[in-house]
């Protein structure tokens, strides 16, 4: 049942699970870098994390698909409790095999929950308890004031706090999901209707290049920018304008982005995302800087407004639990990884400048895809 309560939960896990992605993503490499690790190295711990969302959402959302809600909300409290628990251990574990596990681990305990809750606001969304995007908004403001607070506190010798505010936020994720709305799952359908169409599978490879194109953004930018000359409070509000311009779009625009023609939608954010990682690598100038993060509004917001919509309109009704996790494990899991790794090596060979002109090349390489998605009806509401 849908209550204004149920919904303020919702807000609150959105806003404690991205305000520690906007610890994670500026502040994880550098967390690493005090710890003495490489480019390559860095790249490859926080690529674990990525690494994650492609082991355990597809799994796990088999696994609850067609299962009680109860079921559900009881592996999302669980869940978010042992990412806790990793967390905290971040700081306790001095050898590297053993931080490369717990690292791991936090990741697969953190990948799981975000598409279950994904689902469950899309649903919320479509019985017409709220809006998807304003739901989701809540996320974005808590990675806002963590950028911020980050880039003011977690500087110096004070980025070793890292593991205990990464270890609080996942506690509050324990007490948001507690008191989650609850519906009944539907009645399972016959073999031939649960089977994915190629036009889902062309949506999650989509996704998969979009994150690709993501990776020396998401793994390098702070260094990047520390590099060239940045302090940790710039870097935390170059992050946030970004962030401000995702806000603006899932507040005001999200409704229109989910019933227009997805190949149109997509096609533009890939362009623009290709114009925002060239931009970046031609320049670090304080003013063009500001105009390429804003382009964040279509490169991530404008994207996964629309993706999440037809990841539930292309999937079978009794399997969008295992559809929200492929989505995420196509894109944020498969395509995170390879896009940070990879571009981990190449930074570490030839610098910050090639990662982010190889990543404007990969996101072109999304659009013939996308043109395949150009004969569907934007007013469908059925799977293909």
């Amino acid at each position: 049942m849908v209550t204004h309560q149920s919904l303020n939960k919702i807000r609150l896990f959105y806003a404690a699970y991205f305000a520690a992605m906007g610890l994670i993503l500026p502040f994880f490499p550098l967390y690493l870098d005090d710890r003495g690790f490489d480019a390559a190295m860095i790249g490859l711990m926080t690529g674990l994390i990525a690494l994650a969302k492609v082991i355990a959402p597809p799994w796990i959302g088999h696994v609850l698909d067609g299962r009680s809600a109860a079921a559900t909300h009881r592996f999302i409290v669980i869940a978010s409790a042992l990412a806790a628990l990793t967390a905290f251990l971040f700081g306790l574990s001095e050898h590297i095999v053993l931080f490369a596990i717990i690292v791991l681990l936090f990741g697969v305990f953190w990948a799981t929950i975000l598409p279950l809750t994904d689902g469950l606001s899309i649903t919320v969304s479509e019985s017409d308890g709220a809006d998807y995007g304003r739901l989701r908004v809540w996320g974005s403001i808590g990675f806002v004031i963590t950028s911020l607070a980050g880039g003011l506190w977690l500087v110096g010798d004070y980025i070793q706090a890292f593991p205990i505010v990464l270890g609080v936020l996942m506690l509050i994720l324990v007490f948001a999901s507690i008191g989650f709305p609850m519906f009944k799952p539907v009645a399972v359908e016959t073999l031939e209707s649960t089977a994915f169409s190629k036009t889902f599978y062309t949506l999650l490879a989509i996704s998969f290049i979009m994150q690709v194109s993501h990776g020396a953004y998401y793994g390098f930018f702070s260094l990047y920018l520390s590099e060239a000359g940045y302090s940790g409070g710039q870097i935390g509000i170059y992050w946030v304008i970004g962030v401000v311009a995702e806000i603006i779009l899932m507040w005001r625009w999200s409704k229109a982005l989910q019933a227009a023609a997805p190949a149109l939608v997509f096609t533009i954010c890939l362009l623009l995302a290709s114009l925002r990682w060239f931009g970046i690598a031609l320049t670090t100038d304080p003013v063009l800087l500001v105009l390429l993060q804003l382009l964040h509004a279509a490169t991530f917001a404008a994207f996964h407004v629309a993706a999440i919509a037809w990841v539930k309109r292309l999937s079978p009704d009794s399997r969008h639990a295992a559809a929200q996790g492929l989505f995420s494990a196509a894109g944020f899991g498969l395509g995170s990884t390879i896009g940070i790794m990879g571009c981990g090596l190449i930074a570490s060979a030839f610098g910050f400048t090639t990662a982010f002109y190889l990543c404007a090349l990969v996101a072109l390489l999304g659009i013939p895809l996308c043109l395949l998605l150009r004969n569907i009806n934007h007013t469908i509401t059925m799977k293909e």
